[in-house]
């Protein structure tokens, strides 16, 4: 909680093991060829390693030692839906009140995102259960916020895929680029949005969102602000 500490160190790393990779295949959730999130050929998602980690430091604690801040974190939003150990809430419901929870938390308007970096795993379910959320929440707007998620480039790291989508979404902010959602090809009807396909986008946005989704209905969403 804020005043509590000056510096907190936050983030996550995992590596690929055979173990994991054969849970998730016993799953029938990794697709035989790289990810492609929000397409309609879809099949599932791959499974990625690596580590992030942030700083997340106090304002005037920065400024005291001349740090240079790459963006701040205005609110966010945690929940959980108990709906199924491994399956999304069909309807997107539950997302829907993580990213309102985060909105509020931030005190700004849906209208006052500019891009969102989706969860966006490439399999079957996930993806139309993310792109009802949004739905929920931006209405015909979010056809116009860029939303793109980097699991088509990187996969899904798992322990660190919200640390590592975090720092994306921070340098995204920070540089005024956006990730494409890499192996994006055909628009699927069930995901109404702007993925980012092809190659990055040169766009200076002011707020953005990082979502992360999980088994056991856990969900998460950061509301990240040009510093």
């Amino acid at each position: 909680a804020a005043g509590e500490a000056d510096v907190v160190v936050a983030g996550g790393a995992d590596a690929l093991c055979r173990l994991t990779f054969a849970g998730f295949n016993s799953l029938r959730a990794v697709d035989p060829e790289p990810a492609k999130p929000f397409d309609r050929r879809r099949q599932g998602l791959s499974l990625g390693e690596g580590a992030a980690v942030l700083i997340l430091e106090e304002e005037t604690h920065a400024r005291r030692r001349g740090a240079k801040p790459l963006a701040r974190i205005l609110g966010y939003g945690v929940t959980n839906d108990a709906f199924h150990m491994t399956q999304p809430e069909p309807t997107g419901t539950a997302w829907a009140r993580t990213v309102r929870a985060a909105l509020d938390a931030a005190k700004l308007a849906p209208e006052d995102v500019g891009y969102i970096n989706a969860h966006g795993t490439g399999t079957e379910q996930n993806d139309p259960a993310e792109c009802a959320a949004y739905l929920q929440v931006f209405g015909n707007r979010l056809a116009k916020i860029p939303v793109s998620s980097v699991k088509g480039a990187v996969g899904h790291c798992l322990c660190a895929a919200g640390g590592i989508e975090a720092a994306i979404t921070v340098l995204a902010l920070n540089r005024g680029l956006l990730p494409p959602t890499a192996n994006f090809q055909e628009p699927d009807p069930a995901c109404p949005l702007d993925p980012i396909p092809g190659t990055a986008r040169q766009k200076q946005v002011e707020v953005a969102l990082s979502s992360s989704f999980a088994f056991g209905g856990n969900s998460a969403v950061l509301v990240l602000g040009r510093a």
